[in-house]
């Protein structure tokens, strides 16, 4: 296991569904289909794109001068009530869900539940993970719970009307959460860098789920575990698009990310220092062109 997480990312069995999987790629499929103008009634103000749509060449790669990415994306997670503290002290994490039933009758209630059961999956991942590491099997869930995890649907459009001919529809990036659950996506496309420097296409086949270790967990394990640098790349002979699903695991934002110290890691070097869950977030959504600069309570449907 602690290899896996060198490594930045590994295969698991996904206890979801397989038929409530394509049954959400199937409603999706219907959604992306919708004409634009539709789409954009969906657009949820002040929540840095974590709940709605998200239109295409928007977001791009930290530090990157590159055409930003050629995908348009939706995303939901579940509701906190209005009085809890987290919601009240950080209302941009936590958007109401805006599901689109009166464009897709049915998505609210297929989606809510995908979201349910990726979210035990990942707490199921997670104590695997504290026990790997000699923690407590449950250290890293208290951090999840009532955390804004969100899923995350993304649908590549066809390369032929991309703006630039490398075939790339996601640049290299890391995700800045504790861990990210892939399952399988409509077609290949995900690359996965190596340590030797070499990109690895990496697809899960059914029934199973890819985890990628984020940058939180990188944080937390002072560089023990390895955030995954992976990009979205289209085969040359790829016809039409790709859809994919994915949960990111974010800590609650009150979380402080202190990094964690190992026997036999005494004599070296601290590499992180300490941040909140909250700081990384934000600096974060700063640099890929997602932070949102309107409040959060300012959040609503554009519609």
């Amino acid at each position: 296991m602690r290899s896996a997480l060198r490594d930045g990312f590994f295969l698991v069995r996904n206890s979801v569904p397989e038929g409530l999987l394509d049954e959400c790629y199937s409603l999706l499929q219907t959604f992306f289909s919708l004409p634009m103008e539709a789409k954009l009634g969906t657009r949820i103000a002040g929540t840095n794109g974590q709940s709605g749509y998200t239109p295409p060449l928007v977001e791009t790669a930290e530090k990157s001068n590159r055409t930003p990415d050629w995908k348009e994306l939706f995303h939901w997670g579940a509701p906190l009530p209005a009085d809890h503290p987290l919601r009240t002290r950080f209302p941009a994490r936590y958007p109401d869900p805006c599901m689109p039933d009166d464009l897709v009758p049915g998505m609210g209630q297929s989606m809510s539940e995908l979201h349910t059961r990726m979210k035990e999956f990942q707490v199921q991942v997670v104590e695997v993970l504290g026990e790997a590491l000699n923690v407590h099997s449950g250290y890293f869930e208290e951090m999840l719970q009532d955390g804004p995890v969100v899923n995350r649907a993304a649908w590549y459009p066809p390369m032929e009307g991309a703006p630039s001919q490398d075939h790339t529809w996601a640049v290299e990036h890391k995700d800045f959460d504790l861990i990210t659950a892939l399952p399988r996506a409509t077609s290949p496309g995900l690359q996965v860098l190596g340590l030797d420097g070499e990109w690895l296409p990496v697809h899960a086949p059914e029934g199973y789920a890819i985890v990628n270790v984020g940058m939180v967990l990188e944080r937390l394990t002072d560089g023990l575990a390895r955030a995954a640098v992976h990009r979205v790349v289209a085969d040359p002979q790829q016809e039409g698009a790709r859809l994919s699903i994915v949960q990111f695991c974010h800590p609650t934002p009150w979380t402080v990310l202190t990094p964690l110290r190992f026997p036999g890691s005494q004599d070296r070097p601290q590499r992180f220092p300490t941040l909140t869950a909250d700081a990384l977030f934000e600096r974060t959504m700063y640099r890929i062109n997602r932070l949102d600069t309107q409040h959060g309570s300012d959040a609503r449907r554009t519609r």
